[in-house]
């Protein structure tokens, strides 16, 4: 493999098979260590779409096809009907219908938009919530989601979280009985705080550069092509989220983190809390977007209270210290994902405070808190 491009795009592959898909999604890893191999398979898709998330977009782009009814065996794979090898049904798929693939990834953006997701925010929208009444301001608080595709996360406390350690119920928060159930495996030296505090939500907006309508069929099949083949449960809870945001579908704007996200913020009245959320979504800026969004938001926090709340790879949330090591160890194991913080950062009488709150699975399977003494 002499070419640089496609050795960087095999490299990409195999990281992805050994960080994110071993011992999580084997249908996955087994596709990404096959391509990673194959020269051939790798040349068509080395210009397709020249960024770090390229396998991710591919894989989801394939997938779509398959939804579509275009898979044959791939599809009965996918669907958990089949225990076949799925590489040479892929490989058919990829050399096949190249340019259906490739034009999806050229039109298209990585839409997860995990709800999963919401198990970890509503921990922490409960410690935003629990700070701001020790300091004895009980206004509701105000999301604003960056990156939401479809909003699905901003109808967090909707959904039902159940915490577990070694498979015990420890708590659980958000709605008794609602359709969404999400689970939440606990590690670590400490559990979250789980008291059910009053969470009132004023507004919920989110700002996307290609926002998701949550009732287009067409582009919700997008959402479903994102989620990882063969992972219990993440298909059904996707499809229930899918039909209660169709009951009261949030706001979402087309806009731009950068320019856009600190005005949409400070316009926001003042007798609420601003609350940005940002899963998954820093990690797509580049360094520079990262830097610029932060000290967008540091001028609006110099003028009013707000809070920050990111669960993203270290690398994307620099402010955000270090996890103590008893932590960073909970996410060690083969099928634990790409170690993803979950930060936090506040700013009250003008003066911003950061923190991280938590160890996670990059779509919080698992969730290591970090120890009072540690986080604050």
């Amino acid at each position: 493999m002499s070419d640089p491009d496609t050795a960087a795009l095999a490299d990409r592959f195999g990281v992805l098979a050994d960080d994110d898909f071993a011992g999580y999604s084997p249908i996955y890893e087994r596709i990404a260590r096959a391509i990673a191999d194959d020269d051939e398979s790798l040349a068509l898709l080395v210009d397709a779409a020249p960024t770090g998330r390229t396998p991710v977009l591919f894989l989801a782009a394939t997938h779509d096809l398959v939804l579509a009814g275009l898979g044959g065996e791939l599809g009965a794979i996918y669907a958990g009907g089949s225990d076949a090898d799925p590489w040479p049904p892929f490989r058919e798929l990829l050399h096949t219908r190249t340019d259906e693939i490739l034009e999806r990834m050229r039109t298209r953006s990585i839409q997860t938009n995990e709800v999963g997701r919401s198990a970890a925010l509503l921990v922490a929208l409960g410690r935003v919530r629990a700070d701001a009444a020790a300091a004895g301001d009980d206004r509701p608080l105000a999301l604003v989601e960056l990156g939401p595709s479809a909003g699905l996360n901003l109808l967090l406390d909707r959904y039902r979280a159940t915490y577990r350690r070694d498979e015990v119920e420890v708590g659980a928060l958000g709605a008794p009985g609602s359709p969404v159930q999400l689970s939440c495996e606990l590690r670590g030296p400490a559990d979250p705080p789980l008291e059910p505090l009053p969470l009132t939500i004023a507004s919920r907006t989110g700002l996307d550069l290609s926002p998701v309508d949550v009732t287009d069929d067409d582009a919700c099949r997008w959402l479903s092509a994102c989620v990882w083949p063969g992972v219990p449960d993440r298909p059904e809870r996707l499809a229930a989220a899918i039909a209660l945001a169709r009951t009261d579908p949030p706001p979402l704007v087309t806009g731009d983190a950068v320019t856009d996200l600190a005005p949409l913020v400070a316009s926001l009245p003042d007798d609420v809390i601003p609350v940005v959320i940002a899963t998954w979504a820093l990690a797509y800026l580049g360094r520079d977007g990262r830097a610029a969004v932060l000290a967008a938001l540091d001028g609006v926090g110099a003028a009013r209270d707000l809070a920050l709340v990111t669960a993203e790879e270290p690398r994307a949330t620099p402010w955000i210290p270090e996890v103590p090591g008893a932590v960073a160890a909970c996410g060690d194991a083969e099928g634990d994902g790409t170690g993803t913080v979950l930060g936090l950062r506040t700013w009250r009488d003008g003066r911003a405070h950061d923190e991280a709150l938590a160890l996670c699975h990059p779509h919080v399977r698992w969730m290591a808190w970090v120890p009072e003494e540690d986080g604050r």
